[in-house]
């Protein structure tokens, strides 16, 4: 076995995946603006499904009208 070798698998995964101690603030950051990018796309979403569920009340208020006129148009006839 070569020197500074672990013996097991868990140290050799260990070893490969140290990060640096100069790259932990930019890799910080990145997941700062990962998360944010996320909470935008979920805000933008639920914006997207609020008018999707406002345009079906307001049709239905719509249809909901114009049957209410056109039965009182035809009754005073």
């Amino acid at each position: 076995m070569p020197d500074g070798a672990s013996a097991g698998p868990a140290g050799s995964v260990a070893a490969n995946t140290a990060i640096p101690l100069g790259l932990t603030p930019s890799l910080a950051m990145d997941m700062t603006y990962v998360a944010m990018a996320d909470s935008i796309g979920l805000a933008m979403q639920n914006a997207v499904a609020n008018q999707q569920r406002a345009q079906v009340i307001t049709e239905a208020a719509l249809a909901q009208v114009l049957t209410l006129i056109i039965t009182k148009g035809t009754a005073q006839s």
